[in-house]
Order: C-alpha cells, then structure tokens, then sequence
C-alpha cells in the first residue's frame, strides 16, 4: 500500500530521460485551508491509548515524511523540473503540513514543523470524512477537525477528552483510496485500490483492513472495556524504516509473515534424466492469498523475483536470480554485471513517455509485469548436468522493496545495508541424473 512504501517520489531518479525544457507545473488544486492548532499532537493521544500509539508510531504511516531516501528523492526530482513538481508528494506523506500550507517543494528535515514530521498521524485520519476521491494526481480531502474522532467502535464508552463518531468507512477499503490509487496523465499508476476492487476479494468483500489493519482483543484506551475488533495500527506493508525507528525488529517481522503469505510457489523437474538430457523446471508463481497485484504501489521499481540454484556437492551447475557484488540483481540496472542474467523472472514493470523511460510525472505508457489476484506466471530454467548422481534444485520467491542501485543513485549507498531482502516461499527438489 502506498501511504506504507516511500511512494513514487522515491524511486523516479532512475528514469530522468524525459526533463523536457519547459516541464509542465503539477500543482494541485486549491484546498481547504486549516492550521496546525485545529489537529491534536499524536503525543496527546498516546496518555489514553498507548497500544495504538505504540503500533502507529513504529509503522511507515509515522515514517511517511521523517524517509531520508523521500527527501533527496524529491528535492532531486525538483532539480529535474524546474520546480514543477510543486508539493504534489506532500498531499500523501504530509498531508497535515500539505493542508495546512506548512511544507515547502524543496526541503531539509529541519525545515519542517514537528508536527508535520508526524506523518500521517492519528488526528489526520480520524478526521477524516467520506467520499474519499482522488483525480488525476490530486487528492479531495475532506477533513472535520474538531472534538469529534471518528471510527468502527458503533458503542464507544464516553470519555471526555474527545467525543466518539461511528462510522463504517473506516472498515471498508473506501477510506485508503485516496494515497493508494494514483493516476498521473489519466494512466493508472499505483492503483492498488482498483486492483483490489476489481479482483474477486472486492466482490467477495474481503477489505484491505483484514490484512494490514488486523483484529485483535484488547481495551481500545485504558479503564475501557475488552473487545474484540480493535485494528492494529502497524499498517504493515512491505516497506521498511531504513534508519533509526521504534519497533524495526517487529515491523520486519511483520512484513516477512505477510509476504510468507501472499503467494504460492510451484515447481515441476524430472525425478531422473539421463546424463545426456538437459533438466528442465518449470517454476509457477500463484498470486492466490492477496488482494491485489503482486508486486502492487510502486511496481515498476519493486524487486520480487525467482532465485533458482542447481548443484551437486560442491559443483553448482546452474544459477538464476542472484546478486552481483554490489547487491543488485544481474539485469539492465546492474552496474557490474549488466544483463548477465538472461533467465531472471522479476515482477515489475516500465515507465515510458515517447518510448523512452520516463518518471512517474511525465509518462504517457507503461509495462506492468506483475502477477493479478489469483493469476498466475510459469517460468522455465534448462540446465545440463555434467555428471551423474543426485542433483539438487532449490527454488525461493524473493522480495526486496527496492534495489540497492535505486538508493546509489541517490547518493544514499549507505542505506542499502538497511535493505532486506524476504524469503516469501521456497521449494527444493531432487533430480537422479544416470
């Protein structure tokens, strides 16, 4: 989901080949206008419901604007045009200091309001009021700031620091349309929402809270009573905080038994061959346990991918999907062995204005290879086995938010050691070669 990656400003330095001289200004349309006081501190919050606040504050909703990798991503995309792309990115990692006239195009962390280094932070969201609309590339808030926090508690227990409304938009998947369905020049980009609302999960009412906000029994602030349906507040997707950050441990944690649970991993090989047959494997991706693409949000920089290793003892006849010495896989994008891979199977995707690779700004095409609800992708390895014996086949679907040559390009090699990379499935097979 997007409000939980770095979102599209944090990975458009790749494809800089379309600046144009005269850059068409992004600026989105007027909205209503608040200030600072009318929303509370998340501070203020945490007195009365430290669970929620505990989870929010270790999640990537919190980190949405505090990302080092966002700031240079779009104060560098800024450079590229001329200042065109106004505050476009705020309206989803800021949307508090984008409301309220606090955030500047180009930025340093130590320009921004603390307040507005909070993220999309809790007295955001449970202002929030339905339709939850978003047109191309600009997002229709419609906020109601005040002693009223609203929610899916339809018997909240009075409690005097704030009043309580029912509502239950905050259930349905409606209310994360507006950061998670981006269209830019009337092609939809990140569409998370839509691949879910047109999948069979949407029609089967299975929400986006049943995965990244689930239930769990507990008191929703303290002295209330114990219920069962409170949401966490984690929003765990498959981003991580690359720095210093409550809760890392449990976020990836988190994100590693979500991604174990998203697709299902099939292989066929031969029991036996003949030493002078070639082995061939047929490796089936099922992207049959989640409710939108796979990868989904920014697709075309995502890296999920097919590792297949061949070996025998110490011989390793075969190799597909691994790393080159700087960490990245063997395709267009490393620096070390370009394309030296021609069997790697990614899922992702291009951007392209004129033919040529462009940002997410100003394209006007794209590619998407990922895989949709309960689609599925068949990819095929051959491989010669140089001598007989018990050859043995391991298979593991990989993910990585993003590739270390993304965070390079950005100056920010640093941070790759901060990338992990997720075992989301693995199969091993054995095949006798005589």
């Amino acid at each position: 989901m997007k409000l939980q990656s770095l979102l599209f400003c944090a990975v458009v330095l790749t494809f800089f080949g379309c600046k144009e001289d005269e850059p068409a200004v992004i600026s989105p349309p007027p909205q209503p206008q608040y200030k600072l006081t009318d929303f509370e501190r998340a501070e203020a919050c945490s007195t009365c419901h430290p669970q929620y606040f505990d989870e929010w504050n270790g999640s990537m909703h919190r980190y949405s604007t505090s990302d080092p990798i966002w700031m240079l991503a779009n104060n560098a995309i800024q450079a590229s045009m001329n200042g065109g792309l106004g505050k476009t990115c705020f309206q989803c990692h800021a949307p508090l200091g984008f409301l309220t006239d606090n955030t500047k195009p180009t930025f340093q962390f130590s320009e921004l309001n603390e307040q507005v280094r909070e993220g999309i932070t809790c007295d955001f969201c449970h202002v929030l009021r339905p339709p939850f609309k978003t047109t191309d590339q600009h997002i229709e808030y419609t906020l109601q700031p005040g002693r009223i926090k609203y929610g899916t508690l339809d018997n909240p227990v009075a409690a005097g620091v704030h009043e309580n409304g029912y509502d239950a938009s905050y259930d349905r998947s409606e209310s994360c349309r507006q950061c998670h369905d981006l269209i830019v020049n009337h092609i939809p980009l990140e569409i998370t929402f839509t691949e879910w609302q047109n999948s069979p999960w949407g029609a089967m009412s299975v929400e986006c809270q049943d995965c990244h906000m689930q239930t769990y029994t507990g008191r929703a602030a303290i002295g209330g009573p114990v219920r069962d349906n409170l949401h966490r507040h984690d929003f765990v997707g498959v981003d991580v905080a690359i720095t210093d950050f409550p809760n890392k441990p449990q976020q990836h944690a988190s994100i590693d038994s979500l991604l174990k649970n998203s697709a299902t991993l099939s292989v066929d090989a031969p029991a036996q061959v003949n030493v002078s047959e070639s082995v061939k494997v047929a490796v089936t991706v099922y992207n049959d346990k989640t409710g939108h693409n796979l990868p989904t949000s920014v697709f075309f920089n995502r890296q999920m991918w097919i590792e297949v290793t061949a070996w025998k003892g110490t011989d390793t006849v075969y190799r597909s999907g691994h790393l080159d010495a700087n960490g990245d896989l063997m395709d267009a994008n490393s620096a070390l062995n370009p394309n030296a891979d021609p069997d790697l199977t990614i899922f992702n995707g291009a951007l392209f204005k004129n033919g040529e690779p462009s940002n997410v700004v100003q394209l006007d095409s794209l590619v998407n290879k990922t895989i949709p609800p309960f689609g599925s992708h068949t990819a095929n390895y051959v491989f010669q086995p140089d001598a007989v014996g018990t050859w043995n086949i391991k298979v593991r679907l990989l993910f990585r938010p993003f590739g270390p040559y993304l965070f390079r390009s950005l100056d920010a090699g640093q941070y790759v050691s901060e990338l992990p990379i997720f075992e989301m499935n693995t199969e091993t097979r054995q095949v006798v070669v005589q």
